[in-house]
């Protein structure tokens, strides 16, 4: 099976302190945001990567469904 290249999601905490998040692949990411968030949804994400590019800046309650729509091929 082929594993997706790592993500980087960057965000601000409550207390205004950058944190960084690492995915190994797409699967690790996707269970993280369906599963049960500490985050809440109004969390301004920064940056989201994917194999170094940034793909994402937004709120973390549309990240999901940005990601399940994302064509990821449009990346080399």
């Amino acid at each position: 099976k082929d594993r997706w290249p790592m993500f980087r999601l960057t965000y601000k905490d409550t207390y205004q302190v950058e944190r960084v998040l690492e995915y190994e692949d797409y699967e690790a990411l996707m269970l993280s945001l369906s599963g049960c968030v500490t985050l809440p949804d109004t969390t301004v994400i920064t940056s989201l990567t994917y194999k170094g590019e940034e793909i994402y800046q937004g709120l973390l309650g549309d990240l999901y469904r940005f990601l399940y729509h994302y064509d990821f091929t449009k990346i080399n």
